[in-house]
C-alpha cells in the first residue's frame, strides 16, 4: 500500500471514529437534556394547574380554563381520598398507580414508559386535593429517533465528502513526490548526474528534502568527476613508465648489443620501475587516509619541538642545494593531533619549498598561535605558482606546468595529502604565490 493510500485510510478511520464518538456523546447528551426538559415541563404543568382550582366552604371549584392536556402532559385531578374528579386516564396507563406527592418517577407498562409527578395541596378549609401529571416517554423517544435518523443521514454524507476532500488534498500534496520520483528515475536511467530534482514553490518539508537531495547529488557528481579524473591520471602516470619498459625490452630482444647498451637499458628499466613503485606507494598512502577516524591517532604533543626537528632535518637537504633555511618558532605550543600525519604534512611542504627553489634561495618556516588557532607557514623565494595553477594545486595528480612538470618523481599527490591532513585536523590550508617571487603555504589548525 502506498503512503498516499495509507494516509487516506488513517485519516478516514480517524474521521469515522470521531464521528461515532460525537454521535454517541450527542445522543447521550440529547437524551439527558430531553429528560430534564420533560421533567421540568411535567412539574411546571402540575404546579401551575393549582391556579385553576379553588376550594370555598366545602365546595371544590375548577375553572373552565383548566386544560387537561398541556404541552404533552395529561393532567388528572383526584380528591383527597384518591377518587378521580377531572380528566381522563390514558388507556395504556395503570389507573391504580398509587399517588405519591412531590416525587418524579417512571412507570413502566407493557408497551410504554410514563413519567409521573403527583402533588397534593390542602386548602384553608381543610379540604385536600391531588393533581397528577402524566407524560408519555414515547414522545421523547420519537423525538430522539427522528434526531438520530437525521444525523444518520447527514453525517455519512458529510463524512464521505470529508474523505473525498482529504483524498484530493493528499493527492495534491504528494504530487511533488511523484515529480521527484520521475526525475530521479530519469537521472538514474540516463546516468546524468548534472540534472537536478525539481524544487517546489512552497518551502515545505518536500522543498527542503529536495534541496538536500540536490546538494547530495552535486557532491556525488563532484566525487564522480574526481574519481574519473583520478582514474585517468593514474592510468596516464602508469602508462608512461610501462611504455618505456616495454620499449627497452623490445629493443633488447631485437638484436645483440654491447654490454654497455644492455646496462643502459636495464638502468632505464630500473628507473621506471622505481618511479612506478613510488607512485604505488603514494597511492597506498592516499587510500589509507580515506577513513579519517580509522587512520588518525590523536595525542597531545609539543608542536614547537616537532617543527624544530623538521627544520633541523631538512636544513641538511637544503644546504646540499645551496638553499638556506630559517625558522621562527614560538616556544611551548601544544596541539592535539596525529603526530605521524603532521610530520608528513610538514615534510611535504618543506620538500616542495626546497625542490622548487634555486640557489641562493631561502626557505622560512614559522609557528605561531593566536587566541583560537595554531598557524604554520612554509614560504620560499623560488619559482612561484601562477594564479591559474593556485586554484588546482591541491588537487590530486595536478602539476603546475612551469613548476613541477619537469620533475620525474613528482606525481602531484603531495599537496593533496597536505590538504587532507589539515582538514582531518579540522583546519585548512591556503597558498599565496607569484611567479618568480616565491610561495607562502599557510596551515591553520584550530585547537579541539
Amino acid at each position: 500500500m502506498s503512503i498516499k493510500k495509507k494516509v487516506t485510510l488513517y485519516y478516514s478511520l480517524v474521521l469515522i471514529g470521531i464521528t461515532v464518538l460525537i454521535l454517541g456523546v450527542f445522543i447521550v447528551t440529547l437524551d439527558n437534556q430531553t429528560n430534564t426538559i420533560s421533567s421540568g415541563t411535567l412539574k411546571d404543568a402540575v404546579q401551575n394547574s393549582f391556579e385553576d382550582i379553588e376550594s370555598e366552604h366545602s365546595t371544590l371549584q375548577i375553572d373552565d380554563d383548566f386544560d387537561n392536556y398541556y404541552k404533552g402532559v395529561t393532567l388528572l385531578v383526584y380528591s383527597d381520598k384518591g377518587a378521580l374528579i377531572k380528566g381522563s386516564v390514558p388507556a395504556a396507563f395503570k389507573a391504580t398507580t398509587p399517588l405519591t406527592t412531590g416525587k418524579m418517577r417512571k412507570v413502566e407498562t407493557a408497551d410504554d414508559t410514563w413519567l409521573v409527578y403527583d402533588l397534593h395541596n390542602t386548602y384553608d378549609n381543610g379540604q385536600g386535593i391531588w393533581v397528577r401529571g402524566i407524560y408519555a416517554m414515547d414522545n421523547e423517544a420519537a423525538y430522539l429517533r427522528s434526531i438520530i435518523i437525521i444525523l444518520l443521514i447527514i453525517l455519512p454524507i458529510l463524512l464521505l465528502l470529508a474523505i473525498l476532500a482529504g483524498r484530493r488534498i493528499t493527492k495534491r500534496a504528494f504530487e511533488p513526490v511523484s515529480d521527484i520520483t520521475d526525475a530521479a528515475k530519469t537521472i538514474g536511467s540516463g546516468k546524468d548526474l548534472s540534472r537536478r530534482l525539481p524544487v517546489g514553490a512552497n518551502k515545505d518539508e518536500l522543498y527542503y528534502l529536495t534541496e538536500t537531495l540536490n546538494d547530495m547529488m552535486a557532491r556525488l557528481e563532484t566525487a564522480f568527476k574526481a574519481e574519473k579524473q583520478f582514474t585517468s591520471d593514474v592510468s596516464h602516470e602508469l602508462r608512461t613508465p610501462v611504455s618505456v619498459v616495454l620499449s627497452e625490452c623490445e629493443l633488447l630482444l631485437k638484436e645483440n648489443h654491447e654490454a654497455s647498451e644492455y646496462r643502459e637499458s636495464i638502468e632505464m628499466i630500473q628507473k621506471q620501475c622505481k618511479r612506478t613503485m613510488a607512485l604505488i606507494q603514494q597511492l597506498l598512502q592516499l587510500s589509507r587516509t580515506m577513513d579519517k577516524e580509522a587512520v588518525m591517532e590523536k595525542e597531545r604533543l609539543d608542536l614547537s619541538a616537532l617543527c624544530r626537528d623538521m627544520v633541523d632535518e631538512y636544513s641538511k637537504v637544503a644546504e646540499e642545494k645551496g638553499i638556506e633555511m630559517e625558522a621562527n618558532i614560538e616556544d611551548e605550543i601544544y596541539f592535539t593531533g596525529d603526530q605521524t600525519l603532521l610530520i608528513r604534512m610538514m615534510a611535504n611542504l618543506l620538500t616542495n619549498a626546497v625542490k622548487y627553489n634555486e640557489a641562493p634561495g631561502t626557505v622560512w618556516m614559522t609557528l605561531s598561535r593566536n587566541e583560537k588557532n595554531t598557524v604554520i607557514t612554509v614560504s620560499d623565494d623560488g619559482i612561484g605558482i601562477s594564479d591559474e595553477d593556485q586554484k588546482n594545486v591541491f588537487n590530486r595528480f595536478y602539476k603546475a606546468d612551469r613548476s613541477r612538470a619537469h620533475e620525474g618523481d613528482s606525481f602531484g599527490l603531495g599537496l593533496a595529502m597536505v590538504r587532507w591532513i589539515a582538514e582531518a585536523h579540522g583546519g585548512e590550508i591556503s597558498v599565496d604565490s607569484k611567479l618568480g617571487e616565491g610561495s607562502i603555504f599557510t596551515v591553520i589548525l584550530p585547537e579541539a
